[in-house]
């Protein structure tokens, strides 16, 4: 389970690092559960839309969101989850084999779980969230200018939950 820890969100105690069990053992797959929010199931984005792309990448970066979007399609063939290999998962995504602690799916995973988009329940648990919310302004702040000037906008035209949006009363 996760706990707030001076405004960060962190992994409770039991919940380690994927690629560690604190044993000496690796973990080397993981079951991946869908992390279910019914705000941002009306409000957020499918991790696989043009928003998490357009928006998302450059917060996060493209192995993160490839992630999210490869877990995003097995939750959807597997709606209660799914168990996957952190190797083959690795090299579908084009991060290499390496499984371990410090291998870039791992880390790829530790920024997926820093961003609040994922979370560790257990040694080798952990829920994706089905939907993604939308930037905050500290987020968008730190995007180029181009993408920035472009976000309001699609969110006027594409989101039609946006306070001035389509559907507005």
């Amino acid at each position: 389970m996760l706990r707030t820890v001076g405004g960060h969100i962190e992994p409770g105690p039991g919940a380690r690092p994927v690629g560690s069990t604190g044993t000496g053992q690796r973990v080397t797959h993981v079951t991946v559960r869908p992390w279910w929010d019914p705000g941002l199931a009306v409000s957020g984005f499918d991790p696989r839309s043009v928003y998490v792309e357009r928006f998302w990448l450059g917060v996060l970066g493209p192995s993160t969101v490839l992630l999210l979007r490869r877990f995003a399609r097995g939750l959807e063939e597997h709606p209660n989850g799914f168990r996957v290999s952190l190797s083959d998962t690795a090299q579908a995504i084009g991060l290499g084999r390496g499984d371990g602690r410090q291998a870039p799916i791992s880390r790829t995973i530790d920024r997926a779980c820093d961003f609040g988009l994922a979370r560790r329940d257990a040694v080798d648990t952990l829920s994706i969230r089905t939907h993604l919310p939308r930037l905050t302004p500290r987020q968008l702040s730190r995007l180029p200018e181009v993408v920035r000037s472009t976000h309001d906008h699609y969110l006027l035209h594409h989101a039609p939950d946006h306070p001035s949006g389509p559907q507005a009363a």
